[in-house]
């Protein structure tokens, strides 16, 4: 960042600057009330001190300084405020303008206060150097042409002024210490805010990206569910189970090397991950050799048995293409039966959300029955489904712990 605190892609310094001005924006408020308060109790207790005359300049100014200051309060809490930082430049110019007219018209009371314009100079720039340091947010540069730019009209006019050159040295050494100090606080503000934006920066970026793995294992709306410490149990009417399985995968397992089948593998689930964003398929989980789904979920957005049944279609015919590549003969079976399950995620280790109910048993035993790449479907999945497909004649097959049952073979 450097001396002067300004990061080197200016869109992440427009990005903290606008981020630390809109976080800072009710402590900027609350330090302009603080100084309309001084400038309030000023015109209160003055008449105790400085004659009528006087007062009624003082007081006039100071009503001045206050409405001024009622205009810095609403400009803080506009857009402007946060888009053009030189506003802060703008406002405390006119400001020490308005403060060196203030002191001139109280130069006649050195009798009654004691303190000469030159000593009250001193005073006011020490307190508008400490007030500028904290109302200058992020704005470490535009405070110092600020600050040098009054610093060095000060030291003119006291290098002319007609006095002897020990007061002369002694007050430019009071107020540049006022400055220095003010220069250090505003500079450490910036660069300990600077160091915090860099912290969050990458945290959102660490969050995110723990989100974005919560979002691959789990759907978007029931990741947020979750971190909003709901449940999460949810009930189905009409879901088409799809069960996908490779046949003969023992007998893969004995011919093939551990890291071919591992790779065989992949190529199978990562097909079968594509062919679900294709149709809108909720991938549910993987069972060994074994791929589930389901159209119709919470995290689906294909149609129904339609969706199913060409997301099946589809993959068989992509894994042939594959087995002939790689001369690997890869077969597929899948069963797909509609009817109502029950969703959500329970435990509190490796989060997933799952399915239960008689569909998913029902449809584990269907694939069962299915062609060596075929897709076998029940009664239900083939009324839902409509024209469109064609299909053998309906068989009735006994399925264990099901019973009989009536399926359909899809003709390829």
């Amino acid at each position: 960042m450097g001396l002067l605190n300004r990061f080197a892609d200016p869109a992440v310094e427009d990005q903290y600057v606008t981020d630390e001005r809109q976080a800072r924006r009710t402590a900027t408020r609350t330090l302009i009330i603080i100084a309309i308060a001084v400038y309030v109790a000023f015109t209160i207790f003055n008449p105790m001190f400085f004659p009528g005359a006087v007062l009624i300049i003082y007081n006039s100014l100071s009503a001045l300084m206050i409405l001024a200051l009622v205009f810095a309060y609403y400009v803080v809490g506009t857009r402007f405020y946060l888009e053009w930082v030189w506003l802060d430049f703008l406002i405390f110019a006119l400001m020490s303008v308005a403060v060196v007219i203030l002191m001139a018209s109280l130069a006649r009371t050195e009798d009654t206060t004691g303190t000469s314009f030159l000593g009250m100079a001193v005073i006011n720039l020490g307190i508008a150097f400490a007030y500028a340091s904290i109302a200058f947010v992020a704005n470490v540069r535009w405070f110092l042409a600020w600050a040098m730019s009054v610093m060095l009209i000060y030291v003119g006019y006291v290098v002319v002024v007609d006095i002897p050159v020990f007061p002369k040295i002694y007050m430019i050494s009071n107020v540049s210490i006022f400055l220095t100090f003010a220069l250090f606080v505003n500079w450490d503000i910036d660069r300990r805010a600077r160091d915090v934006f860099v912290a969050n920066e990458a945290l959102d970026a660490e969050r995110q990206k723990t989100e974005q793995l919560l979002y691959n294992v789990l759907p978007q709306s029931v990741a947020k569910r979750l971190r909003a410490g709901e449940a999460v149990a949810d009930s189905f009417s009409d879901v088409s189970v799809i069960f996908v399985d490779i046949v003969g995968f023992s007998r893969l397992a004995k011919i093939l090397s551990p890291g071919h089948l591992v790779e065989q593998l992949n190529n199978f689930f990562s097909m079968a991950d594509e062919c679900a964003d294709r149709y809108g398929i909720e991938k549910v989980k993987t069972i060994g050799d074994a791929y589930l789904a389901v159209s119709g979920g919470t995290a689906s957005g294909g149609q129904g048995a339609r969706a199913a049944i060409n997301f099946g279609r589809e993959l068989i015919t992509m894994m042939q293409s594959r087995a002939e590549e790689s001369g690997v003969d890869i077969k597929l079976r899948i069963g797909i039966h509609s009817g109502p399950v029950v969703g959500g995620v329970v435990g509190s280790n490796r989060l997933a959300y799952d399915y239960w109910g008689d569909t998913m048993n029902i449809a584990s035993r269907i694939e069962g029955t299915a062609d060596a790449n075929g897709i076998a479907v029940s009664s239900a999945t083939y009324f839902e489904c409509g024209d469109g497909f064609a299909f053998s004649e309906p068989e009735s097959l006994t399925l264990k712990g099901v019973g009989d049952t009536e399926i359909y073979r899809l003709q390829m």
